[in-house]
């Protein structure tokens, strides 16, 4: 290859290297809080202009006193009224937003009085803004990015460098134990221009801090002026070549009125004259602007995010990559109107139906848009909704021209789905409640009545029937010291048991009141087992009557109630067991050898007597 033509072939490939790597917008770091009119946190970060926003300020802390935050009119950190700026936090933070919070202020009441104290603030902010556990975050459960210190008040501010310490060892220790892979705290210091910073320097000499804004503003030796060119230029440098560690910012009013005592740079020359020499600086990082209220009245981010942003290049609708839209199916343009109020963007530029796309997408909190000149004519740059509003179709004098996310209308028809599902459901599932309570009550309700009714019944009894039965609990067979008087109680496992479930081998009759059973009990007793028939002309009157009876009237010649079970709804006798004898057996079979004729006739004579007594007369007493 020719040697002539090598110089010519590398400044052709230069020229498109510069072709297709236009230069980087500037980062800005913003102060949002202290102005109502200044609009929401939300708005702020979906205007796309701003890498940094500074909450604006924790005016209050130190010296014991209990910290506090001033956020003008946005909200009421006393009562609790400050979580709906959480959720807005944490919309900033998707759109790769640092939001951090700032310490200090023009006013309020601060200091830092010892170490000790530096480390009460630092753990209270860490458990009330960070990475900590409190009840009383006034931001819910956002995690803000960092600390900004803009000290502004007070002669003895050595101990800010120890607050600084604290909170950096406290990110650093939750970091290794949670192994986390994000960066730690990010900490930022404003200090004023003349070098070094009387209450912050200090603190920023420590290395610890990752940002410094200076404020070139409100001081006549180091702010600019027309005639002061040089003397701003020379603090920079000072500031540039001193700080050794982190990114340094320049910071300056959003507008003439943001900055009483000077200081105000226009656009046109912040971009030809001083940009250019600042930059050259290895530590340079963007552009600090007080604050966002003056900011939106001004548009000044607008116009200096970028040199050529006055000539062919507008870097704000250069389109980046965003994960937030790799599965979305854009935008379709439908009329109608949205639920809830924009936001309007870049109102200086008169951007087109692309460009706003652009912004929208570039936005992940962004659900639809529309350019400003096609709402209304005589205005111009974009207007966007962010996410939780939604699209209503109309026509006529309220209908616009809208281009709405695809994902928010398939949504809306997936939440109609969704609904149906539901309402279905519910058409169904609740009737099957409804039958399902009906049922148990009825069956708690039969379950009450049926207790009630066995606790009656052992009443009417009476004997020594046990009335733990009533209450559930099973009772054992056990005719350990049990006397001779003794009803038992038993339970219808025991009874189902003892007749191999009422087995037809072990059935030895029925009658009237039911079927009668052989049965052995665990004791291996022989017993018969009465159980009342459901078809059975007798019936509760009937059992009790003869229960009572059997249980009071005991006679050595008589067969003898061992017990009953009117456990659920049964009703069964049990008796002592007596084999197909004959009479005279049991009477004189096993006594023949000790009973004469004289005994038995008094015994038949005692019988005869006692047949008279009334049931009333009978006490359980043994007859003879």
């Amino acid at each position: 290859m020719s040697t002539s033509v090598l110089p010519s072939l590398l400044f052709f490939l230069v020229l498109i290297l510069l072709l297709l790597d236009p230069s980087e917008p500037e980062n800005v770091a913003i102060y949002w809080g202290q102005n109502a009119d200044e609009g929401t946190l939300n708005e702020t970060c979906a205007t796309g202009t701003y890498s940094h926003v500074i909450i604006a300020f924790l005016s209050t802390f130190g010296n014991g006193q209990t910290p506090q935050l001033s956020l003008a009119d946005h909200c009421d950190p006393s009562t609790n009224g400050c979580t709906k700026i959480g959720r807005e936090i944490k919309n900033c933070q998707e759109q790769g937003i640092t939001v951090m919070l700032s310490i200090g202020g023009g006013s309020g009441n601060y200091s830092i009085t010892s170490d000790e104290d530096a480390n009460n603030v630092s753990n209270y902010l860490w458990d009330n803004f960070f990475g900590g556990f409190s009840s009383s975050r006034p931001f819910g459960d956002a995690v803000l990015d960092g600390l900004d210190f803009d000290i502004a008040l007070g002669d003895n501010t050595s101990f800010m460098a120890n607050l600084a310490q604290y909170l950096k060892s406290n990110s650093d220790s939750q970091t290794i134990q949670q192994k986390q892979l994000p960066a730690s705290l990010y900490l930022s210091a404003a200090p004023q221009c003349p070098f070094p910073d009387a209450r912050l320097g200090s603190a920023i000499g420590t290395g610890i801090f990752d940002y410094v804004w200076v404020q070139f503003y409100n001081n006549p030796s180091c702010s600019y002026s027309q005639n002061n060119l040089d003397n701003f230029l020379k603090s920079w440098r000072e500031w540039a070549t001193s700080l050794k560690v982190g990114k340094l910012f320049l910071g300056l009013p959003a507008d003439e009125a943001a900055a009483p005592a000077g200081g105000y740079v226009p656009a046109d020359v912040l971009m030809s004259k001083i940009l250019p020499e600042i930059n050259k600086s290895t530590n340079y990082g963007g552009l600090m602007l007080w604050s966002r209220y003056y900011d939106k009245i001004s548009g000044y981010s607008t116009r200096i995010q970028n040199p050529l942003r006055n000539g062919t290049a507008n870097p704000l609708c250069t389109r980046k990559s965003q994960a937030c839209r790799s599965h979305e199916g854009g935008f379709a343009e439908l009329l109608g109107y949205m639920s809830t109020l924009g936001i309007k963007v870049y109102e200086d530029d008169n951007n087109g139906t692309q460009c706003c796309e652009i912004i929208c997408r570039n936005n992940c909190s962004c659900d639809a848009f529309a350019p400003l000149n096609h709402i209304n004519n005589t205005s111009t740059g974009c207007q966007i909704w962010l996410k939780g509003t939604k699209f209503v179709r109309a026509s006529g004098n309220i209908a616009l021209p809208i281009n709405v996310s695809v994902a928010l209308l398939e949504h809306k028809v997936n939440s109609w789905w969704i609904w149906l599902i539901v309402g279905v459901g519910a058409a169904f599932v609740i009737p099957v409640i409804f039958y399902l309570s009906r049922a148990f009550l009825r069956k708690y309700k039969a379950k009450v009545e049926r207790k009630k009714m066995q606790k009656k019944l052992l009443h009417d009894i009476g004997g020594n029937a046990m009335l733990a039965m009533v209450y559930g609990k099973t009772i054992k067979s056990n005719n350990k010291g049990k006397t001779n008087n003794e009803v038992e109680l038993f339970a219808f496992d025991t009874i189902v048991v003892a007749t191999n479930n009422f087995s037809a081998a072990n059935k030895l009759g029925e009658g009237g009141f039911g079927p009668v059973y052989k049965g052995n009990l665990s004791d291996q007793q022989e017993v018969a087992i009465k159980r009342l028939s459901k078809s059975s002309g007798q019936g509760l009157i009937e059992f009790t009557n003869e229960a009572k009876l059997m249980a009071k009237l005991q006679h050595t010649n008589l067969v003898k109630l061992l017990g009953f079970c009117i456990q659920r709804d049964e009703r069964i006798l049990v008796y002592e067991y007596m084999s197909n004898k004959s009479l005279d057996f049991y009477l004189f079979g096993r006594l023949s050898f000790i009973l004469t004729k004289v005994r038995m006739c008094q015994m038949l004579a005692c019988s005869i007597l006692t047949s008279n007594l009334t049931l009333k007369q009978i006490r359980l007493e043994r007859i003879c």
